[in-house]
């Protein structure tokens, strides 16, 4: 009875996937596309239902981007984006201009001598009491968050930002009726940017990594994961950077950081809503042709080396047990990509998935199991994770063998048909309730324009996850799920040490 409604449930969901793929050409329809002459790129997905239109800016720079002594740079600029331009966030940018170089200098001559082999801590307290006036008479001149404050006198919502090892991105809503202050606004802050309040700043960017990573065991857990995973490659390094370097970066980084990565053709802007074509790139032309002009910053040409043997952790805190396993896995370009997203659902996602009803259900040894392909990226090849909370009871040592266990399976009988057709339709779905928000499916058009080169195959994806079968996933862990590509970390609580 249980695998006929299992299987009645399957076909009920086909069903409505029948008819979604059916809509997916008028789904396109609504989208249009066009490049201004400085190489920056607008995609525009209408809807006229309601009077609101919704904005996202990505540009395509990240943690991944970044180098020695300015890792943490791109999470920084993010924050600094939303501080205004000389026409917004001033009330007298010309004397504001000048106390901020003032700062600089000063902030340089700080970070000179406290770096020097004999640092003069007289001479740096004179310097740090000189700093202080200078902001204090700075800040005379900021209009705090103005940018913030005239989007939302003008019925804008949601309004905010994300920094990623792949990408940063920029994303708020307003009134279809105010789209040209939303040209206005957007264009300004990436083509005319003053980055004030930027010492201030620094301490709220200090305290985030305090809270995220410093004072919390699972942040400390990932960002050693990722240092033990990673050599070579800038995956290596969280994208909220070590504090020594957030600690050192100074407004002039981050001015030729901007320069280097925010040009036109490093940039994408998604437009959705109650917007018509000629209107936006009318628009565009007037406001967002002054961005300079650029290039896309191709890829990193580091590459991570394999491994030579399995790397391992383990970090004791007074907290809560935790487990990740992780393998390294190839980025989004690659036809592997896909499977280990349908072998996410087999193993993991849904209470019937294979680990899950094992661990999580039928054991009781975890109290939740979960695994993602592509951290902390997908730009690059990056990491297939698997991560397991231990019920009480039970050790991290047992999640490890019955994940184990559970991989190990996966070479030596094929997934059976059931699980994958389970899987399909299951991924499926949640693909189309994305599309069926218009922000979601904006945000895979944008992210698919820049990793695979066309938005078009956010459509496509449906047709790849069809293909995967039961030997694709069998020759997957065979290649993949091998001792020597396996990183593995875990947190056990202090007092516990074997």
């Amino acid at each position: 009875m249980k695998k006929l409604l299992i299987s009645l449930s399957l076909i009920f969901l086909a069903f409505i996937l029948t008819g979604s793929e059916f809509n997916f050409d008028s789904v396109k329809d609504r989208v249009s596309e066009f490049t201004l002459s400085n190489g920056l790129k607008f995609i525009l997905l209408e809807d006229h239902s309601v009077p609101i239109a919704s904005f996202v800016t990505y540009a395509n720079v990240g943690g991944s981007d970044e180098w020695i002594g300015i890792y943490g740079i791109s999470h920084f600029l993010e924050h600094l984006a939303f501080k205004g331009t000389s026409e917004v966030g001033t009330n007298n940018y010309k004397k504001e201009r000048e106390i901020l170089n003032k700062m600089d200098q000063l902030f340089e001559l700080i970070r000179s001598e406290k770096n020097s082999l004999d640092p003069d801590k007289r001479r740096i307290k004179e310097l740090e009491k000189n700093f202080e006036t200078l902001r204090k008479e700075a800040q005379k001149y900021v209009v705090s968050n103005e940018f913030d404050s005239i989007l939302k006198k003008n019925g804008g919502v949601g309004l905010n930002a994300g920094t990623s090892a792949d990408s940063t991105v920029y994303f708020y809503s307003l009134p279809s009726n105010k789209i040209e202050l939303w040209a206005y606004l957007e264009s300004g802050r990436f083509s005319n940017p003053v980055f004030r309040e930027f010492y201030k700043e620094r301490e709220v960017i200090k305290e985030e990594r305090r809270v995220v990573v410093d004072n919390q065991p699972v942040g400390k857990m990932i960002e050693e994961l990722l240092a033990l995973a990673f050599k070579d490659h800038p995956y290596k390094t969280g994208t909220i950077g070590p504090m020594s370097n957030i600690n050192n970066i100074t407004r002039n980084d981050v001015k030729q950081y901007f320069r280097n990565f925010y040009t036109a053709g490093n940039m994408i802007i998604g437009v959705t809503g109650d917007v018509y074509p000629e209107q936006l790139k009318k628009l565009a032309e007037k406001y967002f042709s002054k961005i300079p002009s650029g290039k896309k910053v191709g890829l990193n040409t580091t590459v991570e080396p394999p491994q030579l043997g399995e790397k391992r952790m383990t970090i004791y805190e007074d907290s809560q047990p935790w487990f990740i396993s992780g393998f390294h896995c190839p980025s989004i370009i690659h036809d592997d990509f896909v499977k280990f997203s349908v072998l996410d659902y087999i193993m993991t996602n849904g209470r019937s998935s294979r680990l899950y009803k094992k661990m999580v259900t039928d054991d009781k040894a975890a109290l939740f199991v979960g695994s993602m392909a592509g951290y902390p990226g997908n730009k690059y090849p990056s990491l297939y994770i698997i991560f397991s909370l231990p019920n009480m009871g039970h050790t991290t040592e047992e999640l490890e063998k019955i994940i184990g266990d559970g991989l190990e399976k996966l070479k030596t009988e094929k997934v059976t048909e059931e699980e994958l057709k389970s899987a399909k339709v299951r991924m499926k779905v949640a693909l189309i309730k994305q599309m069926t928000s218009n922000r979601g499916l904006l945000s895979s058009l944008l992210s698919n324009e820049v990793l695979t080169g066309s938005w078009e195959n956010a459509f496509t994806y449906l047709q790849k996850i069809e293909k995967v079968t039961a030997d694709d996933l069998k020759k997957l862990a065979e290649k993949y799920f091998i001792l020597s590509n396996r990183v593995v970390i875990k947190i056990e609580k202090k007092g516990e040490k074997k």
